[in-house]
């Protein structure tokens, strides 16, 4: 299978080491981050833990999730209105009124027979349909149907959800795999679960390489702060990845090697030296550790010095340029294929929006954009956006995905969404 069978969903097989990219396209890069993530999941033993609906937002169900009771439990009134021993125009006896989140009445209804019923509250038994509020007029006790009500009446059946209507006990609702977003785990919370089982995220050791690089406060000239590892965390999370150690390390060939050795995290993530500058060592390290380099280099701008590597432990190292806006586009475009290929997943295809304004191509390079989205859901480049800076990065929503090419205004192009 080629790389690019990857990025277009294909599932990867994991029985044969990747072929080595040199100068790699852009999504030919991404198909091979997915399959050293298929690749490493094969040599993880399979981790899960129970977590709290409120806190499993993201997270990936590590079982099937099944209903533990019927969906509706029980026949209820889908509408406010009446609820009619007979259907027709009536006219119906008005009894006391049936309220949401008690219990279904015990006394059935007779034909000539009306309760008033609330959204979701039980009907009684014998009940033939529910007449709703605004085709209805009640007067002297006598409830009759008015000029709004349809030509028939209230109608055999009318606004009633049956017991079970969206599932029945033990129906499968969602697949192991799934990614809970805030709509299934509402889901699940209807469906009565208290705690899901969510696979535990694969963990990433960060080490931050660099001499000019300080931790905190206002760098002297001629350093720099760090602006990349207060990202990463919420970044990785993002990304289905948890954060793990986090080292600093000098621009010192033994050290860098050192600190790649002692990682012990599933992925290891660097930033800084991934160049072939004086102060470079990523490359020299790697080689020294017996690595196999599968991607030297990516034709995307910014970030092209990443590489992704394989331990001979069969950890994986994904090595990103220094500069911030570099560092993250790297991050969103290949953390997120290795970590789907670990869970087992496919890659899903990127969101497409409409460019509002021409987005020049970049040569043979794909370019990553930090766009904005207008009222209109369209995106516009913002400024600010150079490898080394983020103010622009931080006024975007996403990075528009440009060919090499380009994209004329008024084209859709594929886009990453930015992490909230």
């Amino acid at each position: 299978m080629t790389p690019s069978a990857a990025a277009t969903g294909t599932a990867a097989p994991t029985d044969a080491p990747p072929a080595s990219l040199r100068d790699a396209p852009w999504d030919d890069a991404r198909a091979a981050a997915h399959l050293l993530g298929a690749r490493l999941r094969d040599g993880l033993p399979s981790a899960a833990e129970p977590v709290a609906l409120d806190a499993a937002g993201g997270r990936i169900l590590a079982d099937d999730l099944r209903a533990r009771a019927d969906l509706p439990g029980t026949a209820v009134s889908a509408m406010d209105g009446w609820a009619v021993g007979s259907a027709g125009h009536g006219p119906w006896r008005v009894g006391a009124p049936v309220l949401a989140g008690h219990a279904p009445a015990a006394i059935a209804l007779g034909p000539g027979d009306a309760r008033p019923i609330a959204t979701g509250a039980p009907v009684p038994p014998a009940t033939a349909g529910v007449l709703r509020s605004e085709h209805g007029d009640v007067a002297g006790g006598i409830l009759r149907v008015n000029a709004l009500a349809p030509a028939g009446g209230a109608r055999a059946g009318a606004e009633i959800r049956p017991a079970g209507e969206e599932a029945r006990r033990g129906d499968v609702l969602l697949r192991a795999g799934t990614r809970l977003t805030a709509a299934r785990l509402g889901l699940a919370a209807a469906a009565g679960h208290d705690l899901l089982r969510v696979a535990a995220p694969a963990a990433a050791d960060v080490i931050h390489l660099g001499d000019e690089v300080v931790a905190r406060g206002v760098p002297a000239p001629g350093r720099v702060r760090d602006a990349i590892g207060p990202a990463l965390p919420a970044l990785l999370a993002a990304c289905g990845l948890a954060a793990g150690s986090a080292t600093r390390v000098p621009d010192d060939p033994r050290a860098t090697r050192d600190a790649l050795a002692r990682a012990v995290a599933p992925l290891v993530v660097t930033t800084g030296g991934s160049s072939r500058g004086p102060a470079d060592h990523v490359r020299a390290a790697l080689d020294g550790l017996g690595a196999r380099l599968l991607v030297d280099a990516v034709r995307m701008r910014p970030g092209h010095p990443v590489m992704l590597a394989e331990l001979p432990d069969g950890r994986a190292v994904l090595c990103m340029p220094g500069n911030p806006l570099a560092a993250i586009a790297c991050l969103l475009s290949f953390a997120p294929p290795l970590a789907d290929g670990l869970a087992g997943r496919a890659v899903p295809a990127l969101p497409r929006w409409t460019a509002a304004a021409d987005l020049p191509g970049g040569g043979s390079a794909t370019r990553l954009v930090a766009c904005a989205l207008d009222e209109d859901g369209r995106l516009v480049p913002v400024a600010a956006q150079g490898p080394g800076m983020l103010r622009g990065l931080a006024a975007a929503d996403a990075l528009a995905v440009v060919p090499s090419a380009g994209t004329p205004a008024g084209d859709a192009v594929r886009a990453i969404p930015l992490p909230g």
